[in-house]
């Protein structure tokens, strides 16, 4: 059994229920972030709702926040198009190294990637491309029902036999899930 990271404790995972004609099976398929940076634009933070943060916990972070609103308020002010063009290209200012740099205190909209406005738009997420080859090769030709859920939540509960519990690894070992992603994967499905 591999050993599931910190980064995954906190993730979203796809509730996947199908019907077959011994009744209903479900499974449950993790979304591991890869940490590439390429979601994590102004915009996206900008639309990713209130930063959890306390201000009396963290006046530093709070006066960045701050900074931050205030500077692209000016921005859209003055000239809505620059704004647009801004936010749209400029990276996140709490991403350094291509890590979070306020991972406990992200916004929601951070959170729930990728099952976010923005999330299933991004491109060049290896991740992300990875997570959708997976979700369609566990439900190619099955009428699917889909919910997302949290790992921080109670988790779903799985409904599979040992045969269709192999046969889905088969699907997701070809369809290219990583060791860290079947840890994770494993987890969520004992």
């Amino acid at each position: 059994m591999h050993e599931v990271s910190d980064k995954m404790i906190d993730t979203v995972y796809l509730h996947l229920e199908f019907q077959t004609k011994s009744g209903i099976l479900s499974i449950n398929l993790p979304f591991v972030c890869d940490q590439c940076g390429v979601c994590c634009k102004l915009e996206d933070f900008l639309t990713a709702g209130p930063v959890k943060v306390n201000p009396a916990d963290n006046p530093q972070l709070t006066a960045k926040l701050k900074e931050i609103y205030e500077d692209t308020g000016r921005k859209w002010e003055a000239d809505p198009e620059e704004y647009e063009r801004c936010i749209t290209t400029t990276p996140c200012p709490f991403v350094k190294d291509k890590k979070c740099t306020i991972y406990s205190y992200r916004p929601d909209g951070c959170r729930q990637f990728p099952n976010t406005p923005f999330g299933m738009l991004s491109q060049d997420c290896a991740a992300l491309d990875r997570f959708k080859k997976q979700a369609t090769a566990v439900c190619r030709g099955r009428k699917t029902k889909k919910a997302y859920h949290f790992t921080s939540e109670p988790i779903a509960p799985v409904k599979t036999s040992q045969k269709q519990y192999q046969n889905c690894i088969t699907k997701l070992r070809k369809a290219g899930i990583t060791e860290e992603e079947y840890a994770l994967f494993e987890s969520l499905n004992r």
